[in-house]
């Protein structure tokens, strides 16, 4: 039984041997065949992606966008500091532009100057040449013409002061100087002891002169019916006391009043040239005739409404020329000092290119200001209350552009009741009607 026992014991061992030689056999083909390096591989690709680092991919994922919204923002900060850039270059070239458009006027504006400057002296020039013609054809006629002892007595300007003036003239009721006036001055009667004189009129001729002054004056305050037969009054006297200041300056008030009346513009250059050259000749016969000083002033400066800006400014100097002239003669004027306001605010309200140009021409512009128009305004207020809606309404201009608004509001009240009684006063009464609108809401 024993051997029996051995010989089994020696068959499984064996098997036993044959088995594991058999398992050695296998794993030696199989590692050589390269099954297990493939499957190893496998599972280690599967192990490092997804077990070793899962949360890799996910921080890739978040950073890019945020990097992504942080330079699209700096890309709109840095265009909308570019678009803000160029509007402002967008804003100064308009600007640019704008002064540009100005510089081409206003040096189309000086050319026209210019280019009027050889009119306007060849004008003169022919102006002079006519004025020493009538003078020379009215000495030959045997009538004496007073000369001022001024080089620039044919001139468009006339001095301040011409020799000694006379003081002694008497005005009447009515407003005019009579003509027994013009026989106290003394240079006039030194004049007639060198020069042949017509004879000196009698009483009855006084009286018929005197007369027609009173009518003149008298058609000059009414209607424009009454001032036209004024004007033809005149003209058919015109030969019989032309040599008078005191008709002249009469006549040549009477050419601003058909001025006033006419619609032809050939007629009001006409009525202009005309009154102005009889204020002239009132002023030839004498220059202390405050009147005749006054109406050259007025026509003077109505006749460079339309001219160039050389020209206005011309006439703006000559202006004032006469009525300071005028003023110092006769202080206590209304008129006169209304009319030196007038002047004042205007120069006052004087553009660049007047003043440069003004400055060009003359090397010294025209200057005042509206205290300055004020003064005289009140002036005229202070010698004659209630002078003239015109008047009124100025004095409220001035306290409005001097910021007293409720001041000038109180003018426009005293304004508003004034009779309208020339083409000044209407239109003043249309400004006072829209300066009160416009002060009530200011204030």
């Amino acid at each position: 039984m024993s051997g029996d026992l051995s010989g089994c014991g020696s068959r499984v061992s064996l098997g036993l041997g044959l088995g594991a030689a058999a398992s050695v056999g296998l794993l030696y083909l199989a590692y050589s065949k390269g099954w297990g390096k493939r499957t190893c591989r496998n599972k280690l690709g599967m192990f490092t992606y997804s077990q070793v680092n899962p949360r890799k991919p996910v921080v890739r994922s978040q950073a890019a966008p945020d990097a992504d919204k942080t330079q699209v923002a700096k890309d709109c900060s840095s265009l909308a500091e570019l678009k803000r850039q160029q509007l402002e270059i967008w804003e100064q070239l308009d600007v640019i532009l704008q002064c540009v458009r100005e510089l081409k006027g206003e040096v189309v504006k000086l050319r026209e100057c210019l280019n009027g400057m050889t009119d306007q002296i060849v004008g003169d020039v022919r102006s002079s040449l006519e004025q020493c013609q009538k003078t020379s054809r009215k000495k030959k006629l045997g009538f004496s013409r007073e000369r001022s002892n001024s080089a620039e007595s044919n001139s468009i300007y006339f001095a301040a002061s011409t020799g000694n003036k006379c003081s002694a003239e008497t005005e009447s009721e009515g407003g005019y100087t009579t003509a027994n006036a013009e026989s106290d001055n003394d240079r006039e009667e030194a004049a007639d002891q060198k020069e042949p004189v017509l004879s000196r009129p009698s009483p009855e001729t006084l009286d018929e002169f005197t007369q027609l002054l009173r009518t003149a004056d008298k058609l000059h305050d009414g209607t424009d019916e009454d001032k036209a037969k004024g004007f033809k009054l005149l003209s058919a006297n015109k030969p019989k006391y032309f040599s008078k200041p005191d008709f002249c300056w009469r006549l040549s008030r009477a050419y601003c009043d058909m001025l006033e009346i006419s619609k032809d513009e050939i007629e009001k250059k006409s009525f202009l040239v005309s009154g102005k050259e009889e204020a002239e000749a009132g002023l030839q016969q004498d220059d202390s005739n405050a009147e005749c000083h006054k109406w050259y002033a007025i026509l003077s400066g109505r006749q460079a409404d339309n001219e160039t800006i050389q020209n206005r400014i011309k006439a703006g100097f000559t202006f004032k020329e006469h009525i300071d002239k005028a003023i110092e003669l006769k202080q206590n004027d209304p008129s006169l000092h209304y009319l030196l306001g007038r002047w004042c605010y205007e120069v006052a309200q004087l553009s660049w290119i007047e003043r440069k140009a003004a400055s060009t021409f003359y090397g010294t512009p025209p200057s005042s200001t509206i205290d300055e128009a004020l003064k005289n305004f009140l002036r005229a207020e202070e010698l004659r209350p209630g002078y003239s809606k015109d008047n009124s309404v100025y004095i409220a201009k001035c306290y409005r552009d001097l910021g007293s608004y409720a001041t000038a509001l109180h003018w426009l009240e005293l304004a508003s009741v004034l009779p309208i009684r020339s083409k000044e006063d209407s239109d003043a009464q249309n400004e006072l009607e829209e300066m009160q609108t416009a002060l009530s809401q200011s204030s």
